[in-house]
């Protein structure tokens, strides 16, 4: 279950940033989550849940987007996402280069009261 080492560095990195912004509380984390990244969304929310109280991240919900792979063809300079498994180029079959690989774990924003 590495959500709770997940919800311990986010914990830190929100808590230290709403305090430089003089925030009471934070209300709403929004992640970009890689779909390879292995983050199973209830499971972060609860460890989130457990090391939040005292925190001004008490209570906060986090709102998680997801992000695919995404591969660049050079023969035709298309970036693709390889959805179905697929690593060729959908529009000329050349092998494309991965250049995000979908284990990605990004803080996007905090929603914070005053």
């Amino acid at each position: 279950m590495h959500e709770l080492s997940i919800a311990a560095y986010l914990l830190e990195a929100v808590d230290g940033h709403a305090r430089q912004l003089g925030a009471s509380r934070i209300l709403t984390i929004n992640l970009l989550v890689g779909t390879r990244a292995g983050v199973v969304d209830e499971s972060l929310q609860f460890s989130f849940d457990m090391l939040a109280p005292g925190t001004l991240a008490e209570g906060a919900r986090i709102v998680t987007r997801r992000s695919g792979m995404r591969f660049h063809c050079a023969g035709c300079a298309t970036d693709y996402d390889p959805g179905d498994g697929d690593f060729r180029c959908p529009h000329c079959g050349t092998f494309g280069q991965v250049v995000d690989d979908g284990s990605s774990l990004l803080i996007e924003s905090i929603e914070i009261d005053p």
